[in-house]
């Protein structure tokens, strides 16, 4: 029995939850001396204020009963609609509003697919490392998580069919229901899933019969190469669920994301969002569909791309100013995130307790790793601080690193 009063009733699931790393270090980054290269969140200063006030004034003004009514699980037609037409424009996918799901954020979406795929003991394929916020919906339902190397080009896929030619020898009977996969600038290494490898994963996905999670909330974000189609688009075999947010985009506030994916999987997930939140906040969707419909959204992922490409490039001139040669990063190509490697024989928590000490948090590259490893890795953000902290921060950072 623990301290806990009532632990004896908790379920199995909250029992066995953990709670997030970036939570912990975020409720401390949030003091108002800490310089914080924690958080993956956008930068106030680029968030479009003076829009959203606009259309929540022409909203409020004009139809004030729409924005405070229940809607349906579905989500509102008309944002539906205007996703739909916004995967036309970017992407030349066809979709129909039956393969939309409007949800409270991508991680409500992996919540979702949990609930009516994931069984105890079903075995799901995921990034080593990858976001944990991903892997933990799929293990609170009981799956069994196998790790897959990422590299440069993202995971590694050929690895990958090498683990599953051998889980499938010794044990035929296993049950492999998926893999989860961040495609685009990837949480937390900013590797990107090449065209190639994208589309090897949606040829096992086929010939061994699971389905592919995709999460994409930096896609948008791309600085510079030309952007590679999603596995949604690539997909011929409707083995996809795709989700993305307006988190990174627009605005994290509005709580406003959608999944798509073949329409019985879809009306699977309705299902089981009814007895979940109902349905997804009216004000948010009302107002995310006014700043599609008005343009507001292309006009803001431009700026978005110039905003975080110029933070990009001087958080990488001061880690190659100040950081021993000895330590290597990624240079990604977009997203939020640079991922540090250490020397073997240095800890990532050692340099976050230091580093602490003299008011710099980031966040440890261990909780990203399903099997643990990862201990001398750390994750840099660079999306919402600010320069003149950024600078501070690296500069610390490089000092207790050469000490080391």
């Amino acid at each position: 029995m623990g301290n806990e009063p009532f632990e004896h009733l908790y379920s199995r699931e909250a029992r066995t939850q953990q709670p997030s790393a970036i939570r912990e270090i975020c409720h401390l980054a949030g003091q108002p001396d800490i310089r914080s290269l924690a958080g993956g969140w956008p930068d106030p200063e680029i968030l479009p204020n003076k829009e959203t006030a606009e259309i929540f004034s022409e909203l409020a003004k004009d139809d004030p009963a729409c924005l405070l009514q229940y809607g349906t699980t579905e989500g509102l037609k008309d944002l539906k609609e205007q996703i739909c037409s916004f995967y036309k424009d970017s992407e030349g996918l066809s979709l129909k509003c039956e393969e939309l799901l409007i949800i409270h954020g991508a991680q409500q979406g992996m919540d979702l697919l949990s609930r009516i795929l994931i069984e105890p003991g079903d075995i799901v394929f995921a990034g080593l490392p990858t976001y944990f916020g991903g892997t933990g919906a799929l293990q609170s339902r009981g799956a069994e998580i196998i790790g897959v190397p990422v590299d440069e080009n993202g995971l590694n896929v050929e690895q990958m069919e090498i683990s599953l030619k051998e889980l499938k020898a010794a044990k035929p009977e296993a049950n492999i229901k998926g893999i989860y996969v961040i495609p685009n600038f990837q949480n937390p290494t900013g590797a990107t899933l090449s065209l190639k490898r994208r589309k090897h994963l949606l040829a096992l996905a086929d010939e061994y019969d699971f389905l592919i999670f995709e999460d994409d909330p930096y896609g948008e974000l791309r600085f510079e190469d030309q952007a590679i189609a999603s596995l949604r688009k690539l997909d011929t075999k409707e083995r996809v669920i795709h989700i993305r947010s307006l988190s990174k985009t627009f605005s994290p506030g509005v709580r406003v994301a959608w999944m798509t994916a073949e329409k019985s999987l879809i009306r699977k997930m309705v299902v089981s969002k009814q007895f979940v939140d109902s349905c997804t906040n009216s004000l948010g969707q009302h107002i995310a569909s006014e700043f599609i419909k008005k343009g507001y959204l292309k006009k803001q992922i431009a700026k978005n791309i110039e905003f975080y490409s110029k933070k990009r490039d001087r958080v990488l001139e001061l880690l190659d100013r100040h950081f021993p040669a000895t330590v290597k990063y990624n240079r990604p190509s977009g997203g939020f995130f640079i991922f540090v490697h250490l020397p073997e024989n240095i800890s990532a928590n050692d340099l976050l307790q230091k580093a602490k000490g003299q008011k710099v948090v980031f966040v440890s590259g261990s909780p990203f790793f399903i099997d643990h490893s990862g201990e001398n890795t750390f994750r840099i953000s660079y999306s919402q601080v600010s320069y003149e902290d950024m600078e501070a921060a690296v500069k610390v950072l490089g000092e207790i690193l050469h000490k080391l």
